[in-house]
């Protein structure tokens, strides 16, 4: 017989018991399970590996007269044991080894590291089988693009601020590791020319001034600026060139209240009858103010008054001049 079956029982002092059930094949003295070239197989591979291509040939012989034998990738439990399946087994029957390949896209950033482990069995009558391990290294390419964390932003300078002030900060994530996920950053130059007011710092994204603004003159300016990593990209159509992305950032300059008050014209004559009624209304002067208007309340407005070169009263017949001046209330 090539079988034994044999029921083991366990029992305690009190009555209760368990058994299993023990069975022992018997093999030839000459069967033996296939033999390995290799215990092991290490491989490196990028990323970017095409589906179906080959990354490792195994090999395993059987000491029996039949040199055919059988090849399994085992499954995994998790995704660096090959679950979801990355990978799979394809014999070669015409020196009776096997090969891996890649099965799906291999992802760097998500699996590094896979860990394969191969069966293999003879085909005699009771077949024997042996084991080996695959391990295999995902190595990172520049596959991914520094992205922005916003298409555009939005900042603010005081008009007057000096040169050198900082107005903003932009920020991209590169999910690549090392020389492939550097970032550096530009202010790309545009028709409008506004791209000659600002500085960026290359590797913090910190953006200042190289002038200083006059708000009456321009209230805003809008430049585009550029992440890009430090690497060749493997992305298609890149042809070489680094990945990159572009952002836009409208920079607001505010208002200081940096101007005066200004008339129409420099002098105004009038005549007025004598007797006339106290409130008679001489004339209308108007003043201009080039600094925006921040609120809409009595305290933002201009206010105008008479101020006497002499202190005499206005009485008809003189001719003393007064001063017609007129300030804001804003600070």
């Amino acid at each position: 017989t090539s079988r034994i079956n044999q029921q083991i029982l366990a029992s305690d002092g009190g009555n209760r018991c368990s058994s299993v059930e023990l069975t022992v094949i018997i093999t030839n003295v000459h069967n033996q399970p296939p033999h390995w070239e290799q215990p092991e197989y290490w491989v490196t591979v990028p990323e970017n590996t095409v589906r179906d291509a080959k990354i490792v040939t195994v090999k395993a012989t059987s000491p029996l007269g039949d040199p055919r034998v059988t090849y399994n990738l085992e499954e995994g439990l998790v995704p660096e044991t090959n679950m979801p399946v990355r990978f799979y087994i394809k014999p070669n029957r015409v020196d009776g080894s096997a090969s891996i390949l890649v099965a799906e896209n291999l992802d760097y950033e998500t699996t590094r590291f896979f860990t394969l482990r191969v069966r293999v069995q003879n085909v005699a009558a009771v077949p024997l089988a042996s084991f080996t391990t695959i391990y295999v290294n995902v190595t990172d390419v520049n596959d991914n693009v520094p992205f922005f964390l916003s298409s555009t932003y939005e900042a603010t300078v005081p008009e007057g601020a000096q040169i050198g002030t900082s107005v903003a900060q932009v920020s991209a994530t590169d999910l690549d590791s090392g020389l492939h996920g550097m970032i550096h950053y530009t202010i790309l130059k545009d028709e409008s020319g506004d791209s000659h007011y600002f500085n960026i710092d290359s590797r913090s994204g910190t953006i200042v001034t190289r002038a200083s603004f006059d708000r009456e003159q321009k209230a805003s300016y809008l430049i585009e600026v550029q992440s890009q990593d430090g690497s060749e990209s493997s992305r298609p159509g890149q042809q070489g060139q680094p990945n990159t992305d572009t952002a836009y950032v409208r920079i607001f300059v505010t208002d200081v209240n940096d101007n005066a008050p200004a008339f129409a014209q420099p002098v105004y004559e009038v005549s007025v009858e004598e007797d006339k009624e106290v409130g008679f209304v001489l004339m209308t002067v108007t003043a201009n103010d080039e600094d925006e208007v921040l609120c809409q309340n009595e305290s933002c407005r201009c206010v105008c008054f008479l101020e006497p070169l002499r202190p005499t009263q206005m009485i008809a017949g003189t001719t003393d001049p007064v001063i017609l001046s007129c300030r804001s209330n804003t600070k």
